[in-house]
């Protein structure tokens, strides 16, 4: 069975769709580092790329191969210069020594504390293995599908068909009329044209497994595959979701929780590892990929509005909004407050104003 790589595992569309996801979602989240120069080095990585395309590659290096890898360049005063991308395919961990130590085609033998170093869970800790390795049978089940389909369109979508004569054939009989039969039939350049049968002959099709619906419930098994190959939801993979999922809100917070928060973490613990002094922390903002629609939004804030929890402008805020005069005390709506009756935290003694936060 082929292994295959991770550049030939992209011409998959759900390979393709997962891991462009994954990366893109971690180079586009807001992320800070506490140490002023690690921050800048996070910002400016190198003089060719921008911080998104370089958090990007190197994420998507990683899905696929199981390891990226970035030279940290230095100044002979130690201070940090940037970040050099390097072909993952080009380095190597070297355990024989002392101290593990990575073997580069580009700079030679480097320590560990020169390289940046992004990988998947491996078996000691200190190298990623491949994904699209480790689960070569499903990749190689995904192949076959779409090569079945490719070859199925390519003859205009016929079925494998017999054709049976009441009389014996020669060999030379047989082969003529087959031949005979995919010059006439085969491809999408002969499609519609009739079968003229001589002899008694006639045709029969001959049932496949993955015929009709078969192939194309091959392929929704693929792409959940796919799906748990990276912890994206499979409705993320443009394939059709159940209603049991709910609300966006809790399939975004799923893909972030069980995902994205994996990979942040992973990246935070080579940052802080390699670049940061001790002490130092990053942080990262996954809020913009859990926001809830506007319906959900409004009503949570509206709950927060009218039991005091947050001010009318506070509210405004979440909603980018800007605020407006006479909406900075907290409220309490007409049946919180005590005896039954209207309480008002703040100044703001205007019944018709509470709860009412966007006007």
């Amino acid at each position: 069975m082929p292994v295959l790589s991770g550049t030939s595992a992209l011409r998959y569309t759900p390979v393709w769709r997962a891991t462009t996801l994954i990366s893109n979602d971690i180079a586009r989240v807001s992320s800070e580092v506490s140490s002023a120069s690690a921050e800048a080095l996070w910002k400016y990585p190198n003089r060719w790329q921008s911080a998104f395309e370089f958090r990007r590659s190197m994420t998507m290096q990683a899905l696929l191969y199981g390891n990226s890898f970035a030279l940290i360049n230095r100044t002979r005063g130690g201070e940090f210069l940037e970040l050099l991308p390097l072909d993952p395919e080009s380095v190597t961990l070297d355990l024989t020594g002392a101290d593990p130590v990575y073997k580069t085609s580009s700079y030679g033998t480097l320590p560990l504390s020169s390289v940046l170093h992004l990988r998947t869970p491996g078996y000691n800790g200190l190298w990623g293995e491949s994904p699209i390795r480790l689960c070569n049978v499903s990749m190689s089940i995904m192949a076959a599908q779409e090569n079945m389909a490719l070859e199925a369109y390519r003859n205009a979508a016929n079925p494998k068909v017999a054709l049976i004569h009441p009389g014996p054939l020669s060999p030379e009989a047989r082969q003529r009329i087959m031949q005979d039969y995919a010059n006439n039939h085969a491809g999408t350049i002969n499609t519609g044209k009739p079968v003229v049968l001589a002899e008694g002959m006639k045709v029969e099709r001959i049932s496949s497994t993955l015929d009709d619906t078969g192939l194309a419930e091959a392929r929704r098994y693929s792409i959940a595959d796919v799906s748990r190959l990276y912890g994206v939801p499979v409705s993320y993979l443009s394939e059709h979701a159940s209603s049991a999922y709910g609300t966006m809100e809790w399939l975004s917070r799923m893909y972030v929780d069980g995902c994205i928060s994996h990979w942040c973490a992973t990246w935070q613990a080579e940052i802080v590892a390699k670049l940061a002094a001790p002490g130092d922390v990053m942080t990262w903002d996954l809020d913009q990929l859990t926001k809830p629609s506007l319906a959900e939004t409004m009503a949570a804030l509206r709950t927060g509005v009218e039991s005091g929890v947050i001010t009318r402008n506070e509210a405004r805020a979440r909603l980018d909004l800007p605020p407006l005069a006479g909406l900075d005390a907290p409220t309490l709506a007409l049946n919180m407050g005590a005896g039954g009756g209207a309480s008002n935290i703040g100044t703001d003694t205007s019944a018709n104003a509470i709860g009412d936060f966007t006007t």
